[in-house]
């Protein structure tokens, strides 16, 4: 019998379920690497036993479960699953064809819908598989490397149950893994090399106000402070019973090239140096090439007002640059949002959900 327990042989597994608690098939296999981190939370009772060495048995607490996973090469169709699992909304593709748009434009002042993911994780030894529910991100980071290539995302999620294929206790629900899902073989690579930056004044500057020849690499972090809600409801569970969203950070950073765009009276690090903080509006956009067998032109937009919050200095090979850091705002005016975001795909519904 060979060795069993191969790290090449490790699956992610996700799919969106239809509410909180109601634990899913996985729909579709992602090209991510990472392992989940189920700390049972065991803890002993701090009492005299007379004994220099523990005793007493421990005792059970809230289970805590997490995963920090990443995806070294970013495709086009793994940015739903991102998006859903950390803004929510219950989002949609449209689109009639192969090609499907996938909208997103968070609100500010009311809170949007949890969009909650099974996860199956596990290798060749199908007794020792997890699933977990309730599946949500409290941060991911997109970045665009020197050199123009392919994007990459790390993502930390945080889980309301854990169950295993090999636990007695926590038994799964349904049959994991979830059979005849593998990974994407010709996905379409989300590349900096077809990115594009535009920042204005206004919303309708945007159009007008590409950045040219300055951004060597860029990284947007978006993060949310989430409470969990734990109740006594007589169910004999520890799984979270629901989330309640906090704050939300989201943040662009550019490495730059020393332009007149970028430095400079006028320049955004003049927008940066300034008395008052500069309302600006940032728009990042990636178009692929159409492809030949789908012809669908994959591409991947997202706007942001924004105001510089810090410079550093930097090099990029033999030459300066500097490194702008901006925050996003809520602009009920200009914008109407925070964050808008589209992304064009591939990836149908049912791909998505179960």
């Amino acid at each position: 019998m060979p060795v069993q327990g191969l790290v090449r042989l490790r699956k992610h597994q996700f799919g969106r379920q239809d509410a909180l608690g109601n634990k899913t098939a996985a729909s579709r296999a992602y090209p991510f690497s990472g392992t989940p981190v189920v700390d049972e939370a065991w803890t002993d009772p701090d009492v005299d036993t007379g004994s220099l060495d523990p005793v007493a048995a421990p005792y059970h607490g809230a289970i805590e479960a997490t995963a920090s996973l990443t995806a070294p090469v970013l495709n086009y169709n793994d940015l739903p699953l991102i998006l859903s699992a950390f803004f929510g909304g219950d989002v949609s593709p449209t689109g009639g064809g192969t090609a499907k748009t996938w909208a997103y434009s968070p609100a500010s002042t009311t809170v949007d819908d949890i969009d909650a993911f099974t996860y199956e994780f596990g290798d060749d030894v199908l007794t020792d598989w997890f699933q977990l529910g309730d599946g949500i991100l409290e941060g991911f980071e997109i970045t665009g490397p020197e050199g123009l290539g392919a994007l990459s995302a790390s993502m930390t999620w945080r889980y309301g149950s854990a169950a295993s294929t090999g636990s007695t206790d926590f038994p799964v629900d349904g049959s994991v893994p979830t059979a005849g899902l593998d990974v994407a073989t010709d996905d379409a690579v989300v590349y900096l090399k077809d990115g594009a930056l535009y920042i204005a004044s206004s919303v309708a500057g945007l159009a007008a106000g590409q950045v040219s020849n300055a951004l060597h690499t860029f990284a947007l972090r978006v993060s949310q402070e989430i409470d969990l809600k734990r109740y006594a409801n007589g169910d004999q569970s520890f799984d979270i019973d629901d989330y309640g969203r906090g704050a939300r950070s989201i943040e662009l950073e550019c490495t730059f090239a020393k332009t007149d765009d970028t430095v400079g009276t006028g320049s955004e690090s003049d927008a940066w140096m300034s008395d008052a903080a500069t309302n600006r509006y940032i728009r990042l956009t990636f178009t692929s090439t159409v492809e030949a067998e789908t012809a669908v032109a994959y591409s991947w937009t997202f706007d942001m007002p924004a105001r510089w919050y810090t410079r550093t200095e930097g090099e990029v090979g033999g030459n300066s640059v500097v490194v702008l850091t901006a925050h996003a705002f809520y602009d009920p005016d200009d914008l109407n949002g925070v964050f808008e975001t589209s992304v064009v795909n591939t990836l149908t519904a049912t791909e998505l959900d179960s």
